[in-house]
């Protein structure tokens, strides 16, 4: 069994989500940060609203259309009552607002560099709402991300096929960690691919 991590950058060229999918096709399980096309219509919406030649992973990479089992990071079930509804809305749209605030829908040229990076994770641990922030966005997902892989390792280790692991690339550290660390899963290759050229 093998576990093939995809380091996702939300935002790049459509031929980055093209060569993803063309590679994603020879694995035989999916585990994807978010949830399905259609649960979070405001969301999508705001994905497509772009001004320049670039376009959003909700819009370029449809994991569901490729008949692979997915594992979604979010799995709601549809609302029934007009609460339910009321809240599911509320919720999507606090949603796509707190995407446009993180950064979700701008450039991915203005990403920081590594060194710039490195700062601006010390700087996590500085305040209360720091602290809350990175648990909630970052450490309570890591954790919920490496117990579905240890799930799928136990139940499918002898297996010869592949788990592909979509999710951000600030997630990928601890799966690294974890895979490497409990289960002694070593890194065999790596495959860079072009997210965006730069502006001519």
């Amino acid at each position: 069994m093998r576990f093939r991590l995809f380091p996702m950058v939300h935002v790049g060229e459509r031929s980055f989500y093209e060569q993803v999918t063309a590679r994603l096709r020879s694995c035989a399980i999916i585990v994807a940060e978010g949830s399905p096309m259609g649960s979070a219509p405001m969301q999508e919406r705001m994905s497509r609203i772009r001004f320049d030649d670039l376009v959003d992973q909700n819009v370029a990479l449809d994991l569901d259309a490729l008949a692979i089992p997915v594992f979604w990071e979010q799995t709601p079930r549809p609302p029934e009552s007009r609460t339910e509804r009321l809240t599911s809305t509320a919720v999507d749209s606090a949603g796509a607002v707190a995407m446009r605030l993180l950064g979700r829908y701008g450039d991915p040229l203005r990403v920081p560099s590594l060194d710039e990076a490195d700062d601006h994770d010390d700087r996590w641990a500085d305040g209360r709402v720091d602290r809350w922030l990175r648990d909630r966005v970052v450490d309570r997902r890591d954790d919920a991300l490496n117990r579905r892989l240890t799930s799928l390792h136990e139940e499918h280790h002898e297996r010869p096929f592949t788990v592909a692991v979509v999710y951000g690339a600030g997630h990928m550290p601890a799966v690294v960690e974890h895979l490497r660390g409990r289960f002694r899963y070593r890194v065999k290759e790596a495959e860079w691919l072009t997210v965006a050229g730069a502006p001519r």
